[in-house]
């Protein structure tokens, strides 16, 4: 399988602070195959501003596509906030550039986000809270067809004021089956993101019985991302995910060019 880093921020993004060019050189070192830069763009985030200036991103990563095209594959990308509330805005700013990927992701809930948990979890017990996630989520997936892959399923058990913050995917499988079914006819996949591991310590998000019930209804468009916000992250347990698809049946991971699964 190619080793890939398909999920990466820098300083374009308002919660990282890393160099491009310190990305690349650690994909390089790490012997990565193929990475996607894919700084944040969310149009409603109360406490940080995920606002992208697209212009000078493409203009930066361009001329670094340039320099190191010889010594790996390098590909430009979004992870776009997914939000009903802002569908025209959100296809406008997707189709206003080239880009060769985009990662749809839930970060924020009629305007209530995840990190704080006074914001969105205040009033719910973790059911309530998981419920109207995954709902979202499907609602999402089955509006928006800007995107390629849906970021990090489950990370909503990342944070919650709750004891024990697990995901009880039993609970809600029939609707993460429809957010299967839904990004399978539409040609859309799911990324396995590694920063789940520090939460998870075997897996990341989502967890690999998920991702092998994806491929069991049919599901074959995956990709793995690190969501490093620091070079130091890049290509952190890509290869311990790679085992886990090759055992679960995938001949490999997919990449993309303008959008189009290559």
């Amino acid at each position: 399988m190619r080793k890939i880093d398909y999920h990466m921020h820098t300083h374009y993004s308002a919660d990282s602070e890393a160099s491009p060019r310190e990305h690349i050189l650690a994909a390089i070192n790490k012997g990565l195959d193929e990475i996607c830069f894919t700084d944040h763009k969310d149009f409603h985030y109360p406490y940080c501003p995920f606002d992208l200036d697209a212009d000078r991103y493409f203009h930066e990563l361009k001329q670094l596509q340039k320099e190191f095209a010889n010594q790996i594959k390098m590909k430009i990308g979004l992870e776009m906030g997914l939000d009903v509330e802002f569908y025209d805005e959100i296809n406008a700013f997707v189709n206003a550039h080239d880009y060769d990927y985009v990662i749809g992701s839930i970060h924020v809930i009629h305007q209530s986000e995840f990190y704080d948990p006074a914001d969105f979890f205040k009033g719910k017990t973790k059911e309530e809270a998981h419920q109207e996630f995954f709902e979202n989520t499907l609602e999402c997936v089955q509006k928006f067809d800007c995107f390629n892959c849906l970021g990090h399923l489950d990370y909503i058990c990342r944070y919650g004021p709750y004891v024990d913050k697990q995901v009880n995917h039993q609970r809600y499988q029939s609707i993460i089956d429809d957010i299967f079914q839904t990004l399978i006819q539409k040609g859309k996949g799911i990324e396995v993101n590694t920063s789940g591991y520090k939460d998870r310590k075997t897996c990341g998000f989502p967890t690999f019985e998920q991702v092998e019930r994806y491929y069991q209804m049919g599901g074959r468009i995956i990709t793995v991302g690190t969501d490093s916000h620091t070079s130091d992250r890049v290509g952190e347990h890509v290869e311990d995910v790679l085992k886990e698809y090759q055992r679960i049946g995938f001949d490999d991971v997919s990449t993309f060019t303008k959008r189009v699964r290559d």
